[in-house]
């Protein structure tokens, strides 16, 4: 099996990595990901973190368009697929929809085609989530210990607060 890229943000050399398991359909992971963009940025350009997104192919049906987006990424392309995924978690409730809807976003609103890289990077992230017993999304590791905030009744404010304090913590 091939390397296989996630999208990362921050140095490989940062003392502190957030692993982010999500799913671009999800609206808790909506949640978490906007908090955590928000809460990370001022770390990860301090060279304190590095955030690793891992999108999560849930096969759940309401979770299926959330894989139709992400075949399309390249996470080699860090800068505009960061913008990419912050465009779908402010107009998911619009592509949500329908499969047309999201396949009409991607490949003609953004101009994307499907990634040759997509689906080894599914396959592992999956691979990964089984052996870590990883079921729900959003879930997320700070240096391999799961970070515990509850994504069904936390609001964005919430989880940032949650982030912050515990990156802060970890910075000491």
């Amino acid at each position: 099996m091939t390397k296989v890229n996630h999208l990362t943000l921050g140095s490989n050399e940062a003392p502190i990595q957030v692993e982010s398991f999500i799913n671009f359909a999800c609206p808790y992971c909506k949640n978490y990901f906007r908090a955590a963009d928000k809460a990370l940025k001022p770390f990860i350009e301090a060279g304190k973190v590095q955030h690793v997104v891992k999108h999560f192919d849930k096969t759940k049906q309401a979770l299926l368009k959330g894989t139709v987006a992400n075949i399309h990424l390249n996470y080699q392309k860090v800068d505009e697929t960061i913008e990419i995924i912050r465009d779908l978690y402010d107009t998911q409730d619009e592509w949500k929809k329908s499969f047309t809807a999201i396949e009409d976003k991607m490949t003609q609103t953004l101009n994307l085609t499907p990634n040759k890289e997509a689906d080894e990077r599914s396959l592992a992230i999956n691979e990964e989530t089984f052996e870590r017993g990883i079921k729900g999304i959003p879930t997320v590791f700070i240096n391999e210990v799961q970070f515990e905030f509850n994504p069904l009744k936390d609001e964005q404010s919430e989880i940032e607060a949650l982030i912050t304090d515990k990156i802060t913590q970890l910075s000491k």
